[in-house]
């Protein structure tokens, strides 16, 4: 438990910083003076880098280890909060997303690897408890965005404020990521230099398909949640937040309590039944008459949504392979499939609304019930498990062994 605190505090981080700028995309766009469209091409920008950035972020585990890669890529993200409050035009911002997408894939892949790479080196279960420290984060972050909306702070000193505290933090939790997250692997000298970026197996695009789907619903309910909240139901800035904030909040619980559920039961039954969860509190938060209503749907929403990706990228690394060119080639693939997400949906909203956006995507979540087998882990156990060398932590790895 304590070292998937440790451990959670990376995830914590990364979440809310991200959700003390998403929780106030209705002052953002006040503050651009731009529709939804704009604001949707203004947001494919941070997919298209982390595109640019997934296929580096394998060699750079390589040569600096998973955990240093993960702190970077969230001292990266932090940093762009500053330039998101002080973006004055929509293409701006848009340049500004492109270098948090980078941050935030550097934060994810080197993060998943890193805590995969734990699992295999000490057989704790650690994943999804992490991705639920995630959910936690933005709780957290969620009610903060809320609290200076409500209280009339601009926006660009509480993100320089955010941008500040979150490169602080980032010190600390450097120093308490365990051991093996900083750890190299040992590739023999006469092995082939592995290529930058290798095509997945058709195992792996199978389940890139399944984590997919129930996490465009999830994407999108970030997006875009508190402005579809703010234009329905016109509840308080404070209370938008509230409601949003359930979201993340019980997709925290079931993250803590899955690592529980994926050592009893098969991977893609648990999956099949978040998919029918998250379609059951999409359909009660797009028809919801009342806030209260939309945050218990948000919150079973949460439940759904929180084991899918947890399980997906553990099932990456059981791939064939090497297991942490899995994970990046897996968030690679994702990320791909996510570029038109954002444009996508602000086109859908700008001309048809956001009920019909949100609609949309119903039938994405039902793809990642159809793909549940593909989260099953392979009838026996990979071959040739890399061993990995320790190194001094040049960001402040700690000398306590993984418990």
């Amino acid at each position: 438990m304590f070292t998937a605190l440790r451990i959670g505090t990376l995830y914590f981080g990364s979440s809310f910083l991200t959700a003390n700028w998403l929780t106030r995309m209705p002052d953002l766009l006040a503050h651009l003076g731009v529709d939804k469209a704009t604001m949707g091409l203004a947001l494919f920008l941070g997919p298209v880098g982390a595109l640019v950035t997934a296929p580096i972020a394998g060699p750079l585990m390589d040569r600096f280890a998973a955990a240093r890669v993960g702190v970077w890529g969230l001292v990266l993200a932090a940093m762009m909060l500053l330039g998101i409050g002080l973006a004055g035009h929509w293409m701006v911002l848009a340049v500004v997303l492109f270098f948090a997408g980078a941050g935030n894939t550097l934060f994810e892949i080197g993060g998943n690897a890193g805590v995969q790479r734990l699992e295999a080196t000490t057989g704790g279960k650690y994943m999804a408890q992490c991705h639920g420290y995630w959910s936690l984060g933005f709780v957290a972050g969620a009610l903060s965005a809320g609290l200076f909306g409500q209280f009339g702070v601009p926006l660009v000193w509480h993100l320089a404020m955010m941008a500040s505290l979150g490169v602080l933090a980032c010190v600390g939790i450097a120093f308490l990521l365990p051991n093996p997250m900083y750890e190299r692997i040992v590739r023999p000298v006469e092995a082939a230099k592995l290529p930058l970026f290798t095509l997945p197996s058709v195992g792996l695009i199978g389940l890139c398909i399944m984590a997919t789907g129930v996490t465009l619903a999830e994407g999108a309910v970030y997006d875009w949640g508190t402005l579809f909240l703010r234009e329905q139901l016109q509840p308080s800035p404070f209370w938008t937040s509230v409601a949003y904030g359930t979201f993340p909040l019980t997709m925290f619980v079931g993250r803590v309590a899955g690592d529980w559920f994926r050592a009893r039961y098969r991977a893609s039954s648990i999956v099949r039944v978040c998919a029918t969860t998250t379609a059951v509190g999409l359909v009660g938060f797009i028809f919801s008459p009342h806030i209260a209503i939309s945050g218990l749907s948000l919150a079973l929403m949460g439940v759904g949504v929180s084991l899918v990706m947890p399980i997906g990228v553990a099932a990456a690394g059981d791939k064939p392979g090497d297991a942490a060119r899995n994970v990046a080639a897996m968030s690679m693939i994702i990320t791909a499939i996510f570029l038109l997400a954002p444009p996508g949906v602000g086109f859908v909203a700008e001309h048809f609304g956001l009920t019909a956006a949100f609609l949309l995507m119903l039938p994405f979540v039902a793809m990642s019930g159809v793909f549940a087998r593909e989260a099953d882990p392979p009838a026996s156990d990979p071959a040739g498990q890399q061993k990995m060398i320790g190194e001094p932590a040049a960001l402040g790895g700690t000398n306590a062994s993984a418990t």
